[in-house]
């Protein structure tokens, strides 16, 4: 790792802003509340570019913060190191990456939320953190959508169906008669009670027919090392598994959609194996700054990432994840967030999940 990027790991939460007032699960109010922000943000835009374009080149002056909300080894954490590299490189300054997991990614996005609105503390992380965490906690220390300014999509995530081989299933179908044949039996991995894994998992239980455990982690990384070993029997991973595909280590069945993998082009998609409404579950992975941050400072970082993210290198890194390259403007990732505010909920209430 260069010497200019540097990691910490911290497992504790900042101090937490008060719980949001109303229902945090109404997705109307969370749609509204996501529309007014991005009316404030272009209105900000608009003052903001009028100013002197040395305001603009004073930023960066100090080490950049990024707050990751999963534990050091999963693809969130992976893609923010990549793209932390090259923002390092292009600014000048170090980018100390600090990986504060739990709570379903409420700690970092905490503690994010109630950093200064300076553009030197970001939040990294999976779509789940700002638009499950409200259907799924009764109140979050943060709001969704008030409490950031968002900045640039960075991937976009489609969950592959991975076995150990134990198992001894080489087709989706035979996985699923597996599991019909001994119910309850078979043991999947997330990334923690309430993940977009979770969530992808139950959907997929209910649409084929089948009962399984769910055994939660904190973070992707630990449940891919005990599939590997063999302590489970099965995940949908959103891109870490592809070393252990690659090396015949696991066994990859199928794609959640819409559509195959670029680093998994056999590997068919549920929708092709005749499996509908699943892919609802595919996810993202974005980058934030606390509500506040001025509009100059989020164009230069969304400027800066988007030529990063386009680079064939990085594509090539994402690619080689099982992830999808991806980039986005402000505004685009404050209407994919709006989006999945209003698809999400009906979901997250068919599977019955809950952490409260």
């Amino acid at each position: 790792m260069p010497t200019n990027v540097r990691v910490s790991h911290d497992g504790h939460d900042d101090h937490a802003s008060p719980c949001l007032a109303g229902d945090a699960r109404d997705p109307r109010h969370l749609l509204a509340a996501s529309m007014l922000a991005r009316g404030v943000v272009a209105t900000r835009s608009n003052v903001n570019h009028a100013r002197p374009s040395g305001a603009q080149a004073a930023y960066p002056a100090k080490p950049i913060n990024i707050v990751v909300s999963v534990s050091a080894g999963g693809s969130i954490d992976t893609i923010a190191r990549a793209y932390g590299e090259a923002l390092s490189q292009q600014f000048g300054q170090p980018v100390v990456i600090a990986n504060k997991p739990g709570a379903n990614g409420n700690i970092a996005a905490a503690a994010v939320a109630n950093a200064a609105p300076d553009g030197y503390t970001l939040l990294a992380t999976g779509g789940s953190t700002l638009n499950l965490n409200p259907f799924l906690y009764k109140a979050l220390p943060f709001d969704p959508v008030k409490s950031f300014t968002p900045v640039v999509l960075t991937a976009r995530t489609n969950f592959i169906l991975v076995v150990h081989p134990k198992l001894g299933v080489d087709t989706l179908e035979a996985f699923i008669a597996l599991a019909k044949a001994k119910p309850r039996t078979l043991n999947y991995g997330s990334a923690g009670s309430g993940s977009l894994i979770q969530i992808a998992s139950e959907l997929f239980n209910t649409t084929a027919g089948i009962e399984t455990n769910h055994v939660p982690y904190k973070g992707l990384a630990p449940a891919v090392n005990d599939l590997v070993s063999g302590q489970i029997d099965y995940t949908f991973d959103s891109a870490t598994t592809m070393s252990h595909i690659q090396a015949g280590r696991l066994k990859a069945l199928a794609v959640i959609g819409p559509n195959r993998l670029p680093a998994l082009p056999d590997i068919k998609t549920l929708a092709e194996h005749g499996m509908q409404g699943v892919d609802a579950a595919s996810g993202w992975h974005g980058l934030f700054a606390p509500a506040g941050t001025s509009a100059a400072i989020v164009d230069k970082l969304n400027a800066a990432l988007g030529a990063i993210l386009s680079l064939p290198e990085m594509r090539e890194r994402v690619i080689a994840l099982g992830a999808e390259p991806a980039s986005s403007t402000p505004d685009e990732l404050a209407k994919i967030l709006a989006n999945d505010l209003v698809r999400l909920g009906p979901i997250v209430k068919r599977t019955g999940a809950s952490l409260d």
